[in-house]
């Protein structure tokens, strides 16, 4: 009996195999490309986020320490990438934009430890005002520093 289903399904295959060949006669030859349609746009390339632009920059919670480059009275630094303050440094690993700012999700470094906190920062021209919902809602109100800060 196993020879006959095995002869059923072999039968099968040859007979789909050749169903596969034949071609619905209304299919006609390769198409050539129309000369005057329009041609698909190029490729963009990757997207370029827009990022946290406006809060890039130094800031401080004094204007005084916009001067200082260490210790605890220093201005963090936020580029595109990064999030540089005292004792920690922070890759910016997502930024999402807000109704009123941008959440951004920090990879830290402190003290030898690594930890994942989300930062809320909204900017309005030179004050900024950063949210830590992972510290109970903590705020800090910033000033934007000079770029070239006094001596």
């Amino acid at each position: 009996m196993k020879p006959l289903i095995r002869l059923a399904a072999i039968a099968s295959v040859v007979a789909l195999a050749a169903a596969c060949g034949e071609t619905d006669s209304m299919e006609g030859g390769p198409v050539t490309p129309d000369p005057d349609a329009p041609l698909p746009p190029a490729d963009p390339g990757p997207v370029q986020p827009t990022g946290h632009a406006e809060l890039l920059g130094d800031w401080a919670a004094y204007p005084s320490w916009c001067s200082n480059s260490s210790g605890a009275e220093r201005p963090i630094t936020i580029t595109l990438a990064r999030f540089e303050g005292y004792e920690n440094s922070c890759a910016i690993e997502q930024s999402r934009p807000l109704a009123d700012g941008y959440e951004l999700t920090l990879l830290c470094e402190a003290e030898g430890q690594e930890t994942r906190e989300t930062v809320r920062a909204s900017a309005d021209g030179d004050r900024m005002t950063l949210a830590y919902p992972d510290r109970d809602g903590a705020t800090v109100a910033l000033t934007r520093c000079p770029a070239d800060p006094a001596p």
